[in-house]
């Protein structure tokens, strides 16, 4: 596995173990000063990387999903 596979499944693992740990209201009340600075100026490019990430591996499983052009349509069971 890349260094990128390994650093973005441990950034998730991170993430999922804060969602199940409390609830999006919770975190925001739970989140010093600090935090909160660094939520408002880093997440809109966060989002939006990741949106643009989602939408390149939608457009990736869209491509192998599609069907066969080569016009032969296979049906079980004829002769």
């Amino acid at each position: 596995m890349s260094e990128v596979s390994d650093r973005f499944l441990a950034l998730l693992s991170e993430l999922e173990d804060l969602t199940d740990e409390m609830s999006p209201a919770e975190a925001a009340q739970s989140m010093d000063d600090s935090a909160l600075q660094q939520f408002w100026r880093q997440w809109p490019d966060v989002s939006a990387w990741a949106g643009s990430l989602w939408r390149e591996l939608n457009e990736d499983l869209d491509d192998y999903a599609s069907p066969a052009s080569d016009g032969v349509v296979d049906v079980g069971g004829s002769d």
